[in-house]
């Protein structure tokens, strides 16, 4: 006991109360351990100085040199460049909802759409389609549809009510019918000139498709009555009398300009079942809009997904029902098809391409329900449920050999396979373009297959509404773009796999993920609708009867299961100040949590200001449709001329890394990427090395022996190269670059300057930060170990996956990152090493201060760098002045040319950037070496 005293007095603790025991001792010490911390962080505020980022004084000289010139002719154009500012922006910033949509009412309180004389032309107009032989054929033809059957309660529903919900199953022909119903009423009626309808749509391919087919049923060229609108690509109709098909996306684009979208009469709102982001966003619009404009007509339009709730929220609005299924469709379990096909399932592979199943789990599921079915199936089907991979796409080969006993057993008519997202797509294509066996080889030529995502061309995308010629088979391969946003008439056999891939998003480690999952009745209910169009069809439901009823009934609200930030900016461009309480209006509000860390985001890349207010970069964000941290990312590029390499990463990040991982040759794929890598520790970089290579492959026509050797997804660099194309179309359109070619050269004058490229991946990717704080070999070991943490202080590794996992030789040990993914640990799915001049020039917070005699420059008050008070001030005025060029190119956007003053900052930052390339880890370099640069 004595001993044990002077042990304690020794340690500093003071003794314990009497009476704990257990659980409560450790809990007395984990609070005076906390209470000691808190004391330490009050009493003796702790800065640990990192390297040294003092600049030279040679440097310091020539970048002042730079930045001199560029204030002289900033100073120059001056008072344009404020009168522009309080023009353009001072307008967002000083004008809320309500007052934008008072301005816009008087704006337009003159407005008279009607044309008499042009109202008595389309009459005429009319009566001569109904002569024309091929409208009276196709109008027969619509007559068949259910939604005709309803045409005068459709009518009379809209002319008695603001807002009116129609339900109806797949196939009813809501979409194709209504608008038409509601055009053709008011040109009969003599006020065609009034009626202007515009139908939203949840993806670009409906808009079209459907556009073309209403079109085609009116007898008359697409861009006429009728015509879509979607981003970058529409066919406009004529401004009155018509019917446009557009994404939900771009009507938000056009509420920017008008909120109460004085130009449409009629506003259809289509697929609001599936409940994305973007419609419930608009439907909470349009509460407010609608006492405003009481002329506007709103129809909802849902298929049989709790429609209740729709109806509710809109203050009990009348309801029509249209039942659709035009032909009776069988219903079939994986149960029935492995008793009709006979399939075996290989009990020693469970494929490649997906985690290996919960046996255990499945087990619990099968087991109970092979007990009720024994004696309806043989003993064989019921040794095949019991294969945990049987279930949903885990077996190709199954998908692809029940396409053939499809193509064998049954009638003509086209196979619509839905599959969760294009890497399997891409698998069963293969599959059936190069059969193994003998029955494939059969019917391989006899098969025309075409896959159906939204990552297509529009171009792709529209062969797969062409009818097969005889003596072929159409297989359309798709996602759930084929659930509801398209209707392919020749469809009789659904094959449903049950799966699809869904975001989601964790709070707590504010990580967003796409997922692979099992579809909700409400899915299978849909894909079950697609069969039977032209004839009696059949759905082949790749999953047992135990699975489900275990299914959920509806998909999560995609605001619930999603990050904020795109969002966010959206409501901002349109003068809604209260994030938080536009959120409470909708039909499912997010966490608050989720909002005020998507706005944190926001301010720390600068697109809102520390008041929450947008910023002239927030409103470019706002346009682009990707995420901001990536849209950013791209506009300095841009900026920087420097488009090719940031374009890749960009194309990545959005879409997917083209490398794959066959079972069993990780360490070959691990090899290919760090080829790729070139030592440049970065997984981002490594994507524009392998796009580069593989464009010179498909210069020497050897591009699919180049990604069969490297592991990589053709389709997929297809995909980035069509991408990394699109984003330069967007900022030529938005004026940021003259030319919409990614490749031009006066985009890419400074993408062969990797420290340059480098930074900007991390200032587009900043505040996503790891600091590795050590790196250590362990005997035994190839790779090495590494302790590291993020900005939030959470403990981190890369992943396996990664080019950085397990290396030793960074020159600098600040990294920058996309995404986390929480598994065993949390890792790294991607990240670049950066040096700490980057930080410094692109991070926020940055501030200046001196401990111990040290001046130092702090990053979001997190990392803290030695420098000279000569390095302080060169380096807070070179960020203050490209905060004034960035402030500047976002209210008038244009390329920085070669040689013009703007340039000369952009080279003074270069210089900075120099530095830090050739310091290396341990940051020391002489200055007549960098004079040198």
């Amino acid at each position: 006991m004595h001993r044990g005293n002077k042990s304690q007095a020794r340690s500093g603790k003071s003794s314990r109360p009497p009476g704990l025991s257990g659980r409560e001792i450790g809990m007395y010490y984990k609070n005076l351990a906390r209470q000691r911390k808190n004391s330490d962080t009050k009493n003796e505020p702790k800065i640990k100085l990192s390297c040294d980022v003092t600049v030279p004084p040679g440097v310091i000289m020539r970048v002042n040199e730079y930045m001199d010139q560029f204030k002289l002719a900033r100073e120059a154009g001056q008072k344009h460049f404020d009168e522009n500012f309080q023009q353009q922006f001072r307008h967002m910033l000083n004008v809320n909802f309500e007052a934008f949509i008072e301005e816009t009412k008087k704006q337009n309180k003159d407005l008279n759409l009607q044309n008499r004389s042009l109202d008595a032309h389309l009459q005429d107009k009319q009566k001569e389609r109904l002569q024309n032989a091929d409208f009276r054929a196709r109008f027969e033809d619509r007559l068949k549809l259910p939604t005709m059957r309803h045409a005068t309660d459709v009518i009379d529903a809209v002319d008695k009510n603001q807002v009116v919900l129609i339900v109806g199953s797949t196939g009813c022909g809501k979409t194709t019918q209504v608008p038409q119903l509601l055009l053709d009423d008011c040109i009969e009626k003599g006020i065609g000139t009034t009626c202007r309808i515009v139908c939203t749509q949840p993806r670009r391919i409906s808009a079209i498709t459907v556009a073309e087919r209403v079109s085609y049923e009116r007898a008359e060229p697409l861009g006429h009555s009728v015509g879509y609108q979607i981003r970058l690509e529409s066919r406009k109709p004529r401004e009155r009398a018509s019917i446009t098909y557009c994404t939900t996306g771009v009507l938000l684009q056009q509420l920017q300009s008008d909120p109460l979208l004085h130009n449409v009469s009629v506003l259809l709102l289509d697929e609001i079942h599936e409940r994305s982001i973007e419609t419930d966003m608009l439907m909470a619009l349009l509460k407010i809009i609608l006492p405003h404009r009481p002329s506007l007509k709103v129809i909802l339009m849902s298929a049989t997904v709790r429609e209740e709730d729709f109806c509710n929220y809109f203050n009990r609005c009348p309801m029509l029902r249209i039942e659709g299924v035009m032909h009776p469709v069988e219903v079939l379990y994986l149960e029935d098809v492995l008793a009709m096909t006979g399939y075996q399932f290989d009990c020693g592979n469970n494929k490649r391409s997906q985690p290996r199943l919960d046996q255990s789990e499945h087990r619990n599921m099968i087991e109970p329900y092979i007990r009720q079915v024994r004696s309806r199936y043989d003993n064989n089907v019921l040794e095949q449920l019991r294969v945990p991979h049987s279930e949903g796409c885990e077996d190709i080969d199954f998908i692809a050999n029940l396409i053939y006993y499809i193509c064998n057993k049954k009638s003509d008519g086209a196979i619509l396979v839905f599959m969760p997202g294009l890497n399997k797509i891409s698998q069963l294509h293969s599959t059936l373009k190069n059969p193994r066996s003998p029955l494939g080889q059969r019917w391989r030529d006899h098969l025309l297959i075409f896959p159906l995502h939204s990552m297509l061309p529009s171009a792709e995308q529209q062969s797969v509404f062409k009818r097969a010629p005889n003596g072929k088979r159409k297989v359309i391969i798709s996602t759930i773009i084929a659930e509801t946003s398209v209707t392919i008439d020749d469809v009789v056999y659904v094959i449903n796999t049950g799966r699809t891939k869904v975001t989601d998003y964790d709070i707590e480690t504010n990580i967003q993920s796409l997922e692979e999952c099992w579809v909700t009745h409400a899915n299978t209910q849909q894909r079950k609708g697609r069969a039977g169009r032209v004839q009696p069809g059949v759905c082949y439901n790749l999953f047992s009867r135990a699975r489900e009823a275990l299914m959920s009934e509806v998909p999560t609200p995609e605001i619930l299961r999603c990050k904020l930030e795109t969002i966010i900016l959206s409501l901002k461009v349109l003068h809604i100040d209260d994030t938080y309480a536009m959120f409470q209006t909708m039909i499912d509000a997010p966490a608050q949590r989720t909002v005020s860390t998507a706005i944190n985001l926001l301010k720390r890349i600068e697109a809102l200001d520390i008041n929450g207010n947008l910023t002239p970069l927030g409103m470019h964000l706002a346009k682009l449709p990707i995420d901001p941290q990536v849209g950013k990312m791209i506009l300095i590029s841009a900026l920087f001329r420097c488009l090719d390499p940031i374009t890749s990463v960009a194309a990545a990040l959005s879409y997917k890394n083209p490398f794959y991982t066959p079972l069993g040759q990780e360490r070959r794929v691990d090899e290919a990427k760090r080829r790729m890598a070139q030592k440049m520790y970065s997984d981002h970089l490594m994507i524009h090395n392998t796009i580069c290579n593989y464009r010179e492959s498909v210069g020497e026509h050897r591009d699919r022996d180049f990604c069969y050797n490297n592991f990589l997804s053709h389709t997929t660099l297809q995909q980035l190269e069509r991408m990394k194309s699109q984003f330069a179309e967007f900022l030529c359109n938005y004026k940021f670059l003259t030319s919409s070619n990614c490749l031009d050269q006066s985009s890419n004058i400074n993408s062969d300057k990797i420290p340059l490229i480098r930074a900007i991946i991390g200032g587009g990717l900043y505040p996503n930060m790891a600091h590795l704080r050590k790196a250590r070999q362990v005997k035994n070991r190839v790779r090495a170990i590494h302790n590291m943490t993020t900005d939030d202080g959470r403990r981190v590794n890369f992943h396996p996956s990664s080019v950085n996992s397990g290396e030793t030789g960074f020159d600098s040990n600040y990294f920058v990152y996309y995404q986390r993914q929480k598994s065993t640990d949390l890792y790294l799915l991607d990240a670049t090493m950066v040096f700490p001049m980057a930080l410094i020039i692109f991070g926020d917070g940055v501030d200046s201060g001196v401990i111990d005699n040290r001046h130092y420059l702090s990053v979001a008050k997190t990392y803290y760098f030695k420098c000279s008070p000569e390095t302080v001030s060169v380096v807070l005025n070179l960020r203050s002045n490209l905060g004034l060029l960035l402030l500047e190119k976002a209210l008038h956007p244009a390329p920085i040319e070669e040689n013009s003053d703007a340039s000369k900052l952009i080279k003074a930052i270069e210089l900075l950037l120099s530095i830090d390339d050739k310091m290396g880890d341990d940051y020391e370099i002489m200055s007549d070496e960098i004079d040198n640069i």
